[in-house]
């Protein structure tokens, strides 16, 4: 018999870690991305990172040295961070606020 647990709720899950670490990269001003669209912006987006399947991808861009990878070619939130993010700072995806 298959085992359906939910991988979602493993304690060892790093989705949540990771979105963390990518909204505080792209410096993300968290009261902006909590007030976009009545907080319905950051569980949208939160939901699309707890169930993104390319976690290697944003592992390895999250550890390298060098900025010469775009996040955009594997995240789906990087739109929303930009848009969210502090005023001069955050990463530059080439991606308009």
């Amino acid at each position: 018999m298959r085992n359906y647990r939910c991988w979602i709720l493993d304690q060892d899950a790093r989705h949540p870690d990771l979105m963390e670490r990518m909204m505080q990269r792209m410096s993300v001003d968290r009261f902006t991305a909590a007030r976009v669209d009545g907080g319905m912006a950051w569980y949208e987006a939160r939901t699309k990172c707890i169930f993104c399947r390319r976690e290697n991808e944003c592992v390895h861009w999250l550890e390298a040295l060098d900025n010469t990878s775009n996040p955009r070619q594997f995240c789906p939130n990087v739109a929303f961070f930009r848009s969210c993010a502090q005023p001069g700072e955050g990463y530059d995806t080439g991606i308009a606020a």
